[in-house]
């Protein structure tokens, strides 16, 4: 019988987090909202993919994918000023449910805006691999995606996306520091996860 336990989100996960990319990364951490205007939302979200409308909301509101849509919100009302900011909220997004993906979930989200380039790109993405390691005691992976881009994957399962945007406001480093529940579910299955990566390896 399932009981949700594989996805309950393991709030200390997050707290640690937060701790670390404060510690190592002099990431601020700051509280932004969980809705923000379509406009904004229509900057990061994917081709195809919709925003998550709030009914009859009467500013015409959309719940945030993630907090990065957050930290612009507030950089375009000037909110914020330049920096290193790290931000937790919930996540909405119309995805598949599976193991590793829900339609809601919660993020420590990562952004950078006062030095934007591959250098400091490259900088966040050390500072999550560090982190990612030391809960998992194991090596993760990092799979470049474009020229500005790139994942962080343990056993071809996605940590976090990272990389450089620019819109008519703002250019920035976004990243993802944690998000649960995918990387507690990730941690509790560290050996099934292993064994079918290497059998993958040998189909191939």
């Amino acid at each position: 019988m399932e009981t949700g336990i594989e996805f309950m989100i393991d709030y200390k996960i997050l707290a640690d987090s937060e701790r670390f990319y404060a510690e190592h990364g002099k990431f601020v951490r700051v509280d932004v909202p969980w809705t923000v205007s379509e406009e904004i939302c229509n900057i990061t979200k994917p081709i195809g993919a919709k925003c998550y409308r709030i009914c009859d909301h009467k500013n015409g509101k959309v719940l945030v994918a993630s907090a990065e849509q957050s930290f612009l919100y507030q950089y375009a009302k000037g909110y914020l000023p330049k920096g290193r900011f790290q931000a937790i909220t919930p996540c909405f997004r119309f995805e598949t449910h599976d193991q590793f993906h829900q339609k809601s979930f919660i993020k420590n989200e990562l952004i950078i805006t006062d030095y934007v380039d591959r250098v400091h790109l490259d900088i966040m993405v050390s500072h999550a691999q560090s982190f990612f390691e030391s809960k998992l005691e194991d090596a993760v992976s990092i799979v470049e995606t474009s020229s500005n881009s790139m994942d962080i994957e343990y056993k071809g399962v996605e940590l976090g996306s990272y990389g450089i945007r620019h819109c008519e406001f703002l250019s920035w480093i976004y990243g993802t520091g944690v998000a649960e529940p995918r990387f507690s579910t990730v941690m509790r299955n560290k050996k099934f996860l292993a064994e079918k990566y290497e059998l993958s390896f040998k189909k191939d």
